[in-house]
């Protein structure tokens, strides 16, 4: 049945009069949009008006103040401190040979690498000396001969893998070291040779105590060294027992190889042992630094009072074997500062240029 007309045409006006009632309601949204935006701005001006007023204010209250110029003094230059540099040598093995294949690739040593890499930290001593110089007053280069520039035949396995016997590889980094205290005495005004033997080092199978130094290969290349040494101003000092001692203008420096501190893991596992020998060597006589090697992981751990140092020859079959991580070729360089009787820098030298290179 249709629906009459009258009903259908009131339907069609109620939905004409709901779309214009949104119609109505959207723009009303719009202008009150519109409205709070203006006044967010309005409010906006007001404060930026209130601010340039405070500003201008400002400006106004500094009128009349007049500029005053003092006299330049005298441009005086900085006075450098004085300070000592210690150069520390120690685990070179010189005549180890590290086969590639026995350590994933890490490492490749030889006589001719060693040489190689003796150069390259010849080179970059002198370049940091001379960088150390700009900053401060040194005059004197300490050289730390740790030990262990061999690695002898105090083992089996130390037979198969070394390339000399220990009398020729004595010589053979006697010659090395000899030529660099002599380029080290000609950039300086005062050199100091102080020295350790290492636990390789020795002509016997099993380490001595009260007479290590008695066997070792390389206390006698020292005492050879000092006694033909040339240069005037070269001093050695050869420690004639397990520790030496060293004054620099009242800084007490401890040498030790540290084959006697004892412990297991990486170079954070060498802080403990290392702290509590230190505080037992301090028991019978105080030092304000002691330096050692050994464990060819270089690390400063500056509250302790020490410095560890690295290897020329880096990572080896013994190092896979006991599980260290690889560490890199480096020396250790320390900056004593006179004036505040303490150790400002410690970094290491890193000599490994030929591995680096490989690695390209």
């Amino acid at each position: 049945m249709a629906r009459p007309a009258k009903a259908v045409v009131s339907e069609i006006a109620a939905e004409v009069a709901t779309e214009q009632q949104l119609q109505t309601d959207a723009e009303l949204a719009r202008l009150r949009a519109e409205v709070a935006a203006c006044r967010k701005r309005y409010t906006q001006a007001l404060a930026q008006i209130d601010r340039e007023r405070e500003r201008g204010d400002a400006l106004a209250s500094l009128r009349g103040v007049k500029s005053e110029r003092r006299p330049a003094g005298k441009a005086t230059k900085a006075r450098r401190h004085a300070a000592s540099v210690v150069l520390m040598l120690s685990d070179i093995h010189c005549e180890e040979r590290v086969d590639p294949a026995t350590v994933n690739d890490e490492n490749d040593y030889s006589l001719d690498v060693c040489d190689a890499r003796l150069a390259e930290l010849e080179r970059r001593f002198f370049e940091l000396l001379e960088h150390e110089q700009q900053i401060a007053d040194i005059r004197r280069v300490v050289i730390w001969l740790g030990g262990d520039h061999i690695t002898g035949h105090i083992h089996p396995d130390c037979v198969e893998v070394t390339q000399l016997s220990p009398l020729n590889a004595t010589r053979w980094i006697a010659e090395r070291l000899r030529g660099l205290i002599d380029a080290v005495a000609e950039k300086t005004d005062n050199v100091i040779v102080c020295t350790n033997a290492g636990n390789h080092g020795r002509s016997t199978e099993k380490n001595r105590i009260a007479t290590e130094l008695e066997h070792s290969w390389e206390q006698l290349m020292y005492h050879t060294l000092a006694r033909e040494e040339r240069n005037a101003n070269v001093e050695w000092q050869i420690a004639s027992g397990h520790l030496g001692y060293v004054d620099i203008d009242g800084f007490t420096l401890r040498t030790t190889h540290g084959h006697s501190i004892r412990y297991q893991g990486g170079v954070y596992g060498l802080a403990l042992p290392a702290t509590k020998a230190i505080g037992a060597w301090d028991a019978h006589r105080r030092a304000d630094l002691t330096i050692f090697g050994h464990y060819h992981s270089w690390g400063w751990l500056r509250g302790a009072r020490y410095v560890a140092n690295g290897s020329v020859i880096g990572h080896s079959a013994y190092a896979v074997r006991i599980k260290a991580a690889p560490e890199r070729p480096c020396q250790g360089l320390v900056v004593i500062d006179h004036k505040r009787n303490e150790v400002t820098k410690a970094y290491p030298l890193f000599c490994d240029s030929d591995l680096r290179k490989a690695k390209k």
